[in-house]
Parts: structure tokens; sequence; C-alpha cells
């Protein structure tokens, strides 16, 4: 929009022009338009992923370089035109190309399947529940995936259900650094909230379209999510989530309007929200232990939701139990120098070749009729590759690459510092090798180490060795290859048939709290009854987390 004071200059980009305010971000620019670009650190300029060529720069058209961009990147790619999205800003007309690599892919990331959901099929109200409307919503709210589930309330049943990228990805790929957004610039706020609203809003006119239903209809939603998540949804002020102590600004389930937060699916739908037990254990792992009948499962199983933020909660002796910890974005392949999100292209199984001394490897290709170039590796893929290389013995207990090893692919990378080739520049038509590297293991160590210490802190405070059954949920959960886990340590040793996959759980949770009532009585009781254990407060916390992040 045009104001007074910053005239409008124009980007020309994929054959179109966008007309923009003199001052803006290239990202920001692009984003209004529908172009989104990676920016898994938050368009801070520090993970370099979000990089475009500009050509045709009018005199003063972008900001000069300085700080992130020349640390990011080398002189000839500056000197080709190639700047970093978020940190350029627009003064003048310029045209941009945008390579593919630095495109957020229009896949979505599949969540897995509320598995749990098949065992109360058919669930409905009690006829004592009167019930105004016949169709109702269920949205998992995630940090990358919004899943939403058109629901039959009648009959109980799952309609349709799809999937849709969290757009709020351009303010980071976790949580803090969307609290972060907020704290700097207020006004980001309600930006996040409308991006959230706009993706709930097309996923519920997509089902509806595929069901014939008219969405006016659909009188009810039930939204789950992360602490941070269900704040943005309700336009809260997530900012206290973000220095210690780390306090919601409301725990308990909220009731409102759908039209209220923006959504325009029916804005006279009642929207609620479940409870959340705190800071960093949401309505998300509340609705997964739930639909995963861990109140009545058998003592010291635990459930383990495994994303940027690992949220554990455990039945023991004395009752629920529960802590969070900041695994980091590397299980989902972000923080790693050539990570990407579970779409097409992307490396996820990887085997050791004994003759080559090398990895073979295999690339997700949703559309098996279209060549896929490797472009990444996905964030169970970065597992796996890590553990087939301790496995060789290419990397070392202490997470060293073993320099003595033999295998050509290991080669000296940026800095001096070596880093393990998977796919060399050219093969398959990579324009570029796709590396793990050793900041990508430290990476890899400290998400691993995290997690495994909130498992071991939880136990020995309730007087277990190690979890008698693992019930792993969410999208990671749900494609992580249980031995490769195993490998890493990332979980006490076990039989990996004592660790269960339990797909969407978190879904699945919210879906039965829209069929039932009485799963909103339970949330409210199992929020209340939930001992949550702070790992950092925790005397042994830094003795166990160091320990752990060995291999």
């Amino acid at each position: 929009m045009q104001t007074m004071n910053k005239p409008s200059v124009h980007i020309h980009v994929d054959g179109q022009v966008i007309d923009v305010q003199q001052g803006v971000s290239l990202m920001e620019a692009l984003v209004s338009t529908g172009l989104l670009l990676r920016s898994d650190c938050g368009g801070r300029g520090r993970c370099g992923k979000c990089r475009v060529r500009t050509t045709s720069i009018a005199p003063a058209a972008l900001s000069e370089p300085e700080g992130s961009e020349l640390a990011s990147l080398s002189a000839e790619f500056l000197s080709n035109g190639y700047r970093l999205a978020c940190c350029t800003r627009v003064g003048g007309d310029v045209t941009v190309e945008i390579p593919e690599e630095s495109r957020l892919a229009p896949e979505v990331v599949q969540k897995g399947l509320p598995i749990l959901v098949r065992k109360w099929e058919g669930l409905s109200a009690p006829k004592s529940e009167k019930r105004t409307t016949r169709y109702g919503f269920a949205v998992d709210l995630g940090t990358t995936t919004i899943a939403v589930y058109l629901c039959d309330l009648h009959t109980g049943t799952i309609i349709a259900s799809t999937s849709a990228r969290n757009p709020q990805a351009i303010f980071g790929d976790d949580v803090i650094s969307r609290i972060s957004a907020v704290r700097t610039d207020f006004h980001t706020l309600p930006r996040l909230q409308r991006l959230a609203v706009s993706a709930i809003d097309w996923a519920a006119s997509a089902l509806c379209r595929r069901a014939g239903i008219d969405s006016a209809g659909v009188g009810e939603m039930v939204a789950v999510g992360n602490s941070t998540m269900v704040h943005l949804l309700l336009g809260e002020d997530p900012s206290s989530l973000g220095v210690f102590p780390y306090a919601p600004k409301f725990c308990e389930d909220r009731r409102l309007d759908a039209g209220r937060v923006g959504l325009s699916f029916n804005p006279g739908a009642c929207l609620r929200t479940l409870p959340l037990i705190s800071g960093y254990l949401g309505a998300d792992i509340l609705g997964a232990a739930i639909a995963a009948g861990l109140s009545d499962a058998a003592v010291g199983t635990f459930l383990v939701d495994v994303g940027t933020n690992g949220e554990i909660i455990s039945l023991t002796e004395r009752g629920m139990a529960a802590t969070s910890c900041a695994t980091g974005p590397a299980f989902e392949g972000a923080a790693i120098r050539h990570g990407m999100q579970a779409t097409s292209g992307a490396i996820d199984t990887v085997r050791f070749n004994r003759d080559t001394r090398c990895l073979d490897y295999t690339v997700i290709q949703r559309d098996p009729g279209r060549a896929v170039t490797p472009a990444g590796i996905c964030g169970s893929g970065v597992i796996t590759v890590v553990a087939e290389l301790l496995r060789a013995g290419i990397l070392l207990k202490n997470g060293s690459f073993n320099a003595d090893c033999g295998s050509s692919c290991l080669r000296p990378g940026g800095g001096g510092m070596l880093e393990f080739e998977i796919v060399p520049a050219g093969a398959r038509h990579s324009r570029i090798a796709i590396t793990l590297t050793q900041a990508d293991v430290r990476a890899v160590q400290l998400a691993k180490g995290a997690l495994r210490t909130g498992i071991d802190l939880l136990c020995r405070e309730n007087g277990m060795h190690r979890p008698r059954r693992i019930l792993l949920a969410g999208a990671f959960g749900s494609y992580i290859n249980r031995m490769d886990a195993l490998t890493l340590g990332m979980f006490p040793q076990m039989e990996t048939d004592e660790i269960e996959v339990v797909g969407n759980a978190a879904g699945a949770g919210a879906v039965l709290a829209l069929l039932q009532e009485d799963y909103f009585q339970k949330a409210r009781q199992l929020a209340a009854a939930t001992c949550v254990l702070d790992l950092a407060a925790h005397p042994d916390f830094q003795t166990t987390f160091v320990k752990s992040l060995s291999f």
C-alpha cells in the first residue's frame, strides 16, 4: 500500500510485478504476495537459507550488505547479486530470482494419521448432550504443520482431513523465534494470528468443498497446540513464555466465537481450546495423553512428542509427571546446513556401502511420475545418517569424525572442519554437494541430549530405572527409525517393540474432545493433577545433560 511518506517501488519476480512500500525487506515483500522463502532462523540472518539473486538493480535499490549477510555470503556470491532476503531492504525497482532451494516447499509435511482415533471409531455425543450442529472441526495447530479434521458429530467419524503448512514459519521454525518477533515488535502478534487463522480457514473450506458441506453449517471447532501456538491463535501475547519463569498468560480452556479470532468459515461457530499444563507443556501433549489413554496405561508408560520442543508425560506410581526439554529444531531439519522439511527431494534413509565406504540414499518422492533432485536432508534422515556413520565407525562416540576411517567421502569443509559428503555436486542433478557437517552432528547431540536428559531425570525423580514403554507421537515420531534412535541414545536401552508409534495423538485428542464434552473435564483434571518437573532447576541437570551428549 502506497503512503505519503514511503513511495511505492516495484519488484519483478516469477513473471509478476509486486508493488511494495519503500523500505520493506525483500522477505516481507515476497511473502506478501504468497512467495514463501525458507526462514529457519526467523528472519534474523543466521541460517542463510533465504538467499535470492538480484538483477537489474536501480541505483540505491537495495540496502548495503552488512553484519549477518557478510558473514553468510562469500564475496563471490555477493558480486553475483546474491543477497539474504530477510536482511535486504528495498529502496528502488529491482528484479529478483529465487533459487529452488530457497523456496519454502509447497508440499506439506504429513503429521501422521490419528491412529488412536481408530480405538474410538463411532464415538458420538451422549443423548444428554444437545448438539445444535452436525459437523465440527478438530485442529492440531503445530509449529510447522496444521492438521484439520472434519467430523460428523452424530456418527462420531472423521469425514475428511487435510494438512497445511503453518505460514508463521516465515518468522522462524521454532516458537522462540516467534515469541522473539512479538517481543521485538508487538504489531507482529496480530500478523502471526492472521497467518494461522488464514491457514485454518483454507483447510476448513477445502474440507467442506470435498465433502459437499456448507461451511456455515459447521458449528464447532476444538483446537490444540503447544502453549505458544494457542496463545497466538487467540491473539494473546506470548512474551512471558520467552523469559523466566516462562509462565503462560493463561492455562484454562477457552470458549469463544470463531469470528473473534478472525475465522471466517463460520464466524458464529464455537471455538474451544483444551487447557495448558504450563508454559512449555501445552494443549497438544494434554490431548495426546487423553487419546493414548495414559491415565489407564501401565505405570512407567511414557508419552513423548519429539519436536522443536520435546514434551514428555508419564504415568508414575505417584501419578502423572511431565517435563519439557529444549531439543531445538535439528530433529525437524532446521539448524542443519542442508536440512529441510520432509518434502520431495529430502533424503530420508541412507545405508552405509561397505564397498565404497560412502552412503547410498533414498529421496522422498511424492509424485512418482516426476523426477526428484536431492535437495537436502529431513529430520528423520539426519538421525539415520548419524546412526549409520556411528555404526560404520565414521563417527566416534564423542561425536567427532574419525579421520582414519578410510572413506573418501569424509573431507575438509568450511574452516577446515571435517564433513561427510552424502551427495556429490552434480549427482542426480544436485547443484550443490549435500553434506553432514561437524556442526550438524553437534546440533543432533544437543537435541538428543536434551531429550534423553528429560527422560532420565523424569525416571529418577519417580523411582524408575527406565521407561517401561514409550509412545512416540507427532510428525517426527511417526517417521523415525526406532533402531536409529536407540543407536543415538535418544532413549534408554530397551527393545524396539517397547517403543510404539501412535501418530498424531494430539490431533486424536482434539477429535475426542470435539465429539464428547467429557474429554474437556478429563483434560482439566489431568492438567491440574500433573506434576511438572523443571529440568533447568534440577540439581543434576548439568551433569546428566553432559553425560547424555555422547552417543
